[in-house]
């Protein structure tokens, strides 16, 4: 079954380096969202820390990415209204980012590769943000980038893990992408020679290649997902 999740992109503070940034992330911040999933707005947390150098000839999205696991949409109003996110991660999220951050709901499909766990100790992850193709419509978008049966612009290419995933939305909700695609590979040299080996143009129908945004990371599991294939 696809997973329910809230993916987000952060740009750090213009006075924080990305070390700075990521550090403060995964300490002091990641103690205000713990209590946000003690309190169970969300079963799964993950960070994803950018690296450096981003991918050349590929537009950086953000600094970081969490991904957190919900089980329905209702409890994102909950959240927000909670005393747990308004006295402490809501607040301090000016103390590191720069808002707003870019956020949607999104249902996730495992489309190939091996199950979260050990196995994925020490990989890097790709993550691809795209927009639909102006000539296709949401539902049908959703319908082929869901079936995809490998990564955008490497067809040919076999990563560790490959997941998919598509906004949540109604049929005129407009949203600020419609898809993301995560790759685990090995390590980051074997991530950035298949993206040198990148077709340019697979993809295109599907996807609007021209707003191709995304970043190399390294994934840290705060609380791993209760869907762990």
């Amino acid at each position: 079954m696809d997973a329910l999740k809230v993916v987000s992109f952060l740009k750090r503070r213009a006075d924080f380096s990305l070390a700075e940034f990521s550090q403060y992330w995964r300490s002091t911040h990641k103690a205000h969202a713990l209590k946000l999933v003690e309190a169970g707005f969300f079963s799964g947390y993950i960070q994803n820390h950018a690296l450096e150098p981003a991918l050349e000839g590929l537009e950086a999205m953000a600094d970081g990415s969490p991904e957190l696991w919900i089980d329905e949409v209702a409890a994102l109003t909950r959240l927000v209204e909670s005393r747990e996110y308004k006295e402490g991660a809501g607040p301090d999220e000016a103390c590191f980012m720069t808002p707003p951050s870019i956020a949607c709901v999104a249902r996730e499909r495992v489309v190939d590769g091996i199950a979260r766990g050990p196995a994925l100790e020490g990989a890097v992850k790709l993550m691809l943000v795209v927009r639909r193709d102006p000539a296709l419509g949401r539902e049908a978008f959703t319908r082929c980038w869901l079936a995809g049966d490998g990564p955008l612009l490497m067809p040919a290419a076999r990563p560790l893990r490959l997941t998919r995933q598509a906004v949540e939305a109604g049929p005129d909700d407009e949203t600020p992408f419609d898809g993301v695609e995560c790759s685990w590979w090995l390590d980051a040299a074997s991530a950035r020679t298949a993206w040198a080996a990148r077709e340019a143009r697979a993809g295109q129908g599907l996807a609007d290649l021209r707003s191709l945004r995304g970043l190399l990371v390294r994934e840290e599991v705060v609380r791993a997902p209760a869907v762990t294939a």
